[in-house]
C-alpha cells in the first residue's frame, strides 16, 4: 500500500512539474505585438516573455517629425525633430504579476531644428532687445551627446499573463541622453546697419555660449507612455 502511495506521488509531481515547465515554455513563445505612444513619440513594440518573470521587448519609432515650443534664456522658439528611436529592454516582472522594473539601451538621434518664435514683438540676445522686424532669420540645432543611451524606469502590463488577446500597458522612466549642445544662426534684417549686425551676431554667440554652459551637465530626457498590444 505505501509503495503504491508513494509510486501516486511520484507520478503526480512528474506530471505537475511537466505540467508546470510545458506552460511556462508555452508562455515563452507567445508574443505581443502593439503600439506606444508617448513623449519619444509613437512606437511599434514587441516583446517576448522568457518566463513568469522575465520578457525581452524591442521598440522602433515609427511616426517621423515631432512638433514641439520650448522657452530658452527668454526667447521662444519652434521645435522639430525626428526621435529616430530604436530600443531593447529587458523587463522584470519581480512578484511575477503585471508591475514590472525594465532597463535597456535606446540609440537616439534627437538632432531638433530650431525657428526663432517671437511671441513678442522682439527677442532678446545677451540681454539685448532686437525688434523681430531686425531679425531676418534666427535658426539653429541642438542635440544630445549619448547617441547609444541608458534608459530606467517601471511600468505596468498585463501582456506578458494570460491567454491570447488584446493587452495595454503604461511606462515611466528616464532617458540618460548625456550633456546637450546648440548651435544657434541669425541674418540681420535690412534695417541694421553693418556695426548693428555684428552687434547682434556677437549678441547671439553670447547667447549659445549661455545656454551650451547650461547644457553642459548630465540631462535625463523623461518617457511617459502608454501601449497597446496583442498577444498571439
Amino acid at each position: 500500500m505505501k509503495r503504491a502511495l508513494k509510486s501516486i506521488a511520484l507520478a503526480a509531481s512528474v506530471l505537475f512539474t511537466n505540467s508546470a515547465f510545458s506552460d511556462e515554455i508555452k508562455n515563452a513563445q507567445q508574443a505581443n505585438v502593439g503600439v506606444t505612444i508617448g513623449l519619444t513619440g509613437t512606437n511599434i513594440e514587441i516583446s517576448t516573455p522568457l518566463n513568469n518573470y522575465v520578457s525581452v521587448r524591442g521598440e522602433m519609432n515609427i511616426n517621423g517629425k515631432v512638433d514641439r515650443k520650448l522657452t530658452l534664456e527668454n526667447n521662444r522658439y519652434d521645435i522639430t525633430f525626428n526621435p529616430d528611436i530604436k530600443s531593447l529592454f529587458v523587463d522584470i516582472h519581480p512578484f511575477s504579476n503585471t508591475f514590472y522594473l525594465t532597463g535597456g539601451l535606446i540609440s537616439q538621434n534627437f538632432n531638433f531644428e530650431l525657428k526663432g518664435n517671437p511671441s513678442i514683438s522682439a527677442f532678446n540676445f545677451n540681454g539685448t532687445s532686437y525688434a523681430y522686424a531686425n531679425v531676418a532669420k534666427f535658426t539653429g540645432n541642438a542635440g544630445f551627446s549619448n547617441s547609444m543611451a541608458p534608459y530606467l524606469g517601471l511600468g505596468w502590463s498585463n501582456r506578458n499573463k494570460g491567454s491570447s488577446g488584446v493587452a495595454f500597458s503604461f511606462e515611466a522612466g528616464l532617458i540618460d541622453v548625456g550633456t546637450g549642445s546648440v548651435d544657434l544662426a541669425v541674418e540681420c534684417g535690412s534695417g541694421l546697419s553693418s556695426s548693428q549686425c555684428s552687434a547682434l551676431q556677437s549678441d547671439v554667440a553670447a547667447e549659445m555660449s549661455t545656454i551650451n554652459n547650461d547644457l553642459d551637465r548630465k540631462l535625463f530626457y523623461p518617457v511617459v507612455k502608454l501601449g497597446i498590444s496583442y498577444r498571439f
